[in-house]
């Protein structure tokens, strides 16, 4: 091979090796084709109203000053006198997008997302939005469009600033919030005047969403810890108390609005989040109102932080959940579907109902997770062969039909903490499973690169060695019939295309799957030269050929501590050179 097709094959191997990562790893976990479920029963409350602080982290909310006061006074008083709190778990990435798609859609960052630049989602995903009966929200133009989009019909409006305003190198950019409080005012005040509106407004199943960008745009400009980012939070718990009057004015304090403040993700002591630092994982979750738990007085509680202690919070009880568990809890709330991609489980401990209620809630999500389950199964099972495919041993269909027949006896008998239980059971299992399927094919997709990736180094080693001078004469000595290997692997790739064309599997597995059969043809049509190399390997002494290996591993040693330690690096090259 010249070395022009050389560089060429090898910036093509090198193409799919990078692209394979996506379709390895970067696959969307969404499935399609699912039935909504919903609780029978009434619902606590007829509407929800949802605060979003963006990047506001759990500890700067919950912390008191040097002076003994909060921040966030209304908030505060909220946790001690109406509602429950805890601590919402976020996930990596920790990004404005996949905060907000785990808080309303129920369902972990779709990696796919990627490569949108996180700003949207390749694939249409259902929200709690979608399942609303009217959804108005206000906010940022980055987040609020990606829920109208994916919508069914026209029951979800929005109300963006201008792209714009988002500056962050503004002096302060609570004026982001203040538009918010201010446009959801005037919204109100126009529905008094507005008799379709205002029906609108006293329907069942509606939702506000008021998302404020202003935290985290202070924070990367003037860090968490600055004046600007503390009075941000001093200004959005003014403008909480304020809509939350408003709102319970507007409605007579009937006693049927829900209300949530939460974030999408946290943010490190140097302005910066998207990692897993838990300043950027833990925000803080404060519910109160309709169907919401009033505050419980406890004596001790058992957590593996100090945070109660340092937020002077150890009386109140404390209830931590997963980001993606706020969706089935605001579902479960106003009485919508839970949104059919959501992975959520639902808190209990924030219900304030029923025993029935709360066990046909738990039943409602376990069939939800379950139809996702198996919906994948089925999508996996046509693209494998039947005496190929292997199924989720832990969660059969005899075992699927056997959970649900004894937790609809057990709430039929009022035995409603069995149910529950059996219904986590079948939650856990069906996650599981979910994935199981998932990754499926990544062990065997796995195989193919790697096999590629030896090959192709291997390769490149041949061609090295076969490019000495002092090494071509003896090469040139031997040569190889080709036409058994073209034949043999000629006669591979078609039993290879033949097994994936059976499948139906995508046409990127066939590039995949066929890449190892040239380059490996490549490397035994070198066979002359590896004879040489492996001539030399056993002319080589051992004590030198432990010493290359050593060597080897400190570097390679190296180049692993450099990912943590980057004066690592530094000392490896001064060693090495």
């Amino acid at each position: 091979m010249n070395m022009q097709l050389f560089m060429v094959a090898g910036i093509l191997v090198h193409c799919v090796f990078l692209i394979s990562i996506f379709d390895i790893y970067f696959t969307s976990p969404l499935v399609h084709g699912m039935t909504p479920h919903q609780i029978l029963l009434p619902p606590p409350a007829q509407r929800l109203v949802l605060f979003v602080a963006d990047g506001l982290r759990a500890d700067s909310l919950y912390m008191l000053d040097g002076s003994g006061n909060s921040n966030a006074p209304f908030l505060r008083n909220i946790i001690a006198s109406k509602g429950s709190w805890g601590v919402s778990h976020t996930r990596v990435p920790t990004e404005s997008r996949p905060g907000h798609v785990a808080l309303i859609a129920g369902f972990y960052e779709d990696v796919s997302a990627v490569v949108r630049g996180w700003k949207e989602n390749p694939v249409e995903f259902d929200s709690i939005f979608n399942e609303s009966k009217y959804t108005w929200s206000w906010g940022s133009p980055d987040i609020l469009p990606m829920f109208a989009k994916g919508a069914t019909g026209d029951h979800v409006y929005t109300n963006c600033y201008k792209a714009e305003r988002e500056d962050f190198a503004a002096e302060d950019a609570t004026i982001l919030d203040t538009w918010v409080f201010d446009q959801v005012k005037d919204f109100f005040n126009l529905a008094k005047n507005n008799e379709t509106l205002f029906s609108k407004l006293h329907e069942q199943k509606i939702i506000f969403f008021l998302h404020l960008l202003g935290l985290d745009t202070n924070g990367h400009a003037h860090r968490p810890h600055s004046r600007e980012y503390k009075n941000n939070i001093r200004k959005v718990d003014e403008g909480v108390q304020e809509i939350v009057s408003m709102v319970e004015g507007f409605y007579g304090n009937d006693g049927n609005t829900a209300f949530i403040l939460t974030s999408d993700h946290g943010m490190t002591d140097w302005g910066t989040h998207g990692a897993s630092h838990p300043s950027e994982t833990l925000t803080p979750l404060i519910a109160w109102g309709a169907g919401i738990k009033y505050p419980q007085t406890v004596t001790s509680q058992q957590y593996e932080d100090t945070f109660l202690k340092e937020w002077k919070l150890e009386m109140w009880k404390r209830q931590d959940v997963n980001q993606a568990d706020i969706a089935p809890l605001m579902a479960s709330l106003i009485g919508v579907p839970f949104p059919l991609n959501s992975v959520g489980v639902l808190p209990l401990e924030y219900l304030n109902n029923t025993a029935q209620f709360k066990a046909e809630s738990m039943l409602t999500n376990a069939v939800q997770i379950l139809e996702q389950f198996k919906v994948k199964m089925v999508q996996k099972k046509k693209t494998t062969l039947s005496f190929l495919f292997s199924p989720f041993k832990s969660l059969s269909e005899s075992e699927q039909i056997d959970i649900l027949r004894k937790t609809r006896i057990f709430i039929q008998h009022e035995k409603y903490e069995e149910s529950i239980s059996l219904c986590r059971k079948l939650i856990n299992l069906a996650l599981d499973g979910l994935s199981y399927y998932h990754t499926y094919d990544r062990f065997f997709l796995g195989l193919s690169i790697t096999m590629s990736f030896v090959g192709w180094t291997f390769y490149v080693i041949l061609i090295i060695i076969k490019s000495d001078t002092s090494t071509t004469r003896d090469i040139s000595k031997n040569k190889v019939p080709d036409k058994f290997f073209q034949y043999g692997f000629a006669a591979i790739g078609v039993l290879i295309a033949l097994f994936l064309f059976i499948q139906s599997l995508p046409w990127t597995y066939y590039i995949y799957c066929l890449l190892p059969v040239p380059v490996w043809y490549a490397v035994l049509k070198e066979y002359p030269v590896i004879h040489v190399l492996i001539s030399f390997l056993l002319n080589v002494q051992r004590a030198q050929f432990a010493g290359f290996l050593v060597i080897y591993a400190v570097g390679i040693e190296i180049l692993v501590f450099s990912f943590f330690y980057r004066f690592t690096l530094t000392f490896g090259l001064i060693v090495f050179s």
